[in-house]
């Protein structure tokens, strides 16, 4: 009698998991299928030009960093920064070039470049690619303090910052971070605390597959990511199920939460842990290895912004 028990409570107990499971994920299909599509659907992207190392947020949001000697000149979208239309609030933070991995110059120089120029593009209606991007903002390092008037001697700065700002015209208004709680930077020690927790859980559910839980922990991203990007409720639903079916076959390793430190964003209502050593400075400090198709080991750094809603006691992945 206690066997049979104990079994009809085991089963119980399974139909309510499996209830919720369910409930959770027709939750997150019903949020995907307030995707809205539009007629003109802008994407902002950066281009950058330097030999030097560097820092790159827009409206706080981090979108570009590199403290190594490679890929100097790259371009990106910055639409998962774009929250609405609007004034976006632009800052760049500039740091002596890498002679190698391990090696960084002292200071900045006089003959040193980084120029930055803010695009918009769309994707052609008639599936032939983006459209010639229209430039929006131009950035060269000023010769002069822009207060003071005086010449800048780059040779005598470790570091160089500026804040500037651009309008940009997006046809979707996302909440993002906005409604999440301010946190206090006296408060480091117990909130890294709490971030490294979370971020140990995240690497667990990695490690053990469980991308369900996953997804749970980051609905509010999976559905802005494909809003900002104007992509498909399919789409996603599609990409999720490659994801789910190929990383356990791309054997995914993660490797230890090391080096790292806390980072505020978002005017303090976003943090993460980033990485303090080169080669992976200011990266995400979750951080995995897989092999290539050649058989190589490659590095996946996966990206984890955090922020709690007011309210609630739980992180949830924003970016």
């Amino acid at each position: 009698m206690k066997k049979n028990l104990y079994i009809a409570f085991g089963f119980l107990f399974f139909l309510q998991g499996y209830a919720q499971e369910k409930k959770e994920e027709k939750m997150q299909n019903m949020l995907l299928d307030s995707l809205k599509k539009y007629e003109y659907e802008p994407l902002y992207q950066i281009e950058i030009f330097t030999n030097y190392a560097y820092r790159v947020k827009v409206n706080d949001i981090p979108v570009k960093n590199n403290f190594t000697e490679f890929l100097k000149n790259t371009k990106f979208n910055i639409n998962s920064a774009i929250l609405y239309s609007g004034k976006q609030n632009l800052s760049i933070e500039i740091y002596p070039e890498y002679i190698d991995k391990n090696k960084q110059k002292e200071y900045l120089d006089n003959q040193g470049t980084f120029k930055l120029i803010v695009s918009q593009t769309a994707w052609r209606k008639d599936g032939g690619g983006q459209e010639e991007p229209k430039i929006i903002l131009e950035y060269e390092l000023p010769k002069e303090n822009k207060h003071t008037g005086n010449t800048i001697d780059y040779a005598k700065l470790k570091s160089f910052t500026d804040s500037l700002s651009f309008e940009a015209s997006v046809p979707y208004h996302l909440q993002g971070w906005t409604n999440g709680e301010v946190f206090k930077e006296e408060d480091s020690l117990q909130l890294k605390a709490q971030v490294v927790d979370f971020y140990k859980k995240i690497i667990n559910l990695y490690n053990t597959h469980n991308f369900k839980e996953l997804y749970q922990l980051s609905k509010l991203q999976e559905y802005e990511l494909a809003q900002y990007n104007y992509f498909t409720k399919d789409l996603i639903i599609s990409n999720r199920e490659k994801f789910n079916n190929t990383l356990p076959k791309n054997r995914l390793k993660m490797l230890p939460l090391e080096n790292y430190k806390l980072e505020f964003y978002a005017n303090n209502r976003v943090l993460a842990l980033v990485r303090v050593d080169n080669p992976f400075k200011y990266k995400s400090a979750i951080i995995g290895e897989k092999e290539d198709i050649y058989g190589n080991n490659k590095i996946v750094i996966l990206n984890k912004l955090l922020y709690r809603p007011i309210g609630s006691s739980q992180f949830q992945i924003i970016r």
